[in-house]
């Protein structure tokens, strides 16, 4: 009987072990968690100033990307300006050394004129 109460004693003892083991269990997991929860905040911060960040990056890259396309359409306009004055000015090149020869034979005819 005596040995029987003890065995019963012991399962009791052995539940309340239990017990309290899984509330160690518990509250070493509750702990952990707050911890973790704690270390995360600032990473959780990190990420999202890496994102907006990023954000920002890739929006100026877009605002240069479309400077840079619109620098490019003002030079190609300025080289096909360029070159349409560069062949006017030979064309008036031309033209000055037709009226200068014009006017040497128009000079030279005066001359002759004069002369006679």
């Amino acid at each position: 009987k005596e040995q029987a109460e003890q065995i019963e004693s012991l399962k009791v003892d052995q539940e309340e072990n239990t017990a309290d083991a899984q509330k160690l269990g518990l509250t070493k997991i509750k702990e952990l968690t707050k911890r973790s929860a704690a270390e995360l905040k600032p990473l959780q911060s990190m990420l999202e100033s890496s994102r907006a960040a990023n954000r920002a990056s890739v929006s100026e890259q877009q605002r240069l990307e479309k400077k840079i396309d619109a620098d490019s359409k003002t030079i190609s306009k300025l080289q096909k300006t360029i070159k349409e004055q560069a062949e006017q000015i030979e064309s008036l090149k031309v033209d000055q050394e037709e009226n200068t020869a014009d006017a040497q034979k128009l000079g030279l005819t005066k001359i002759k004129e004069l002369t006679k």
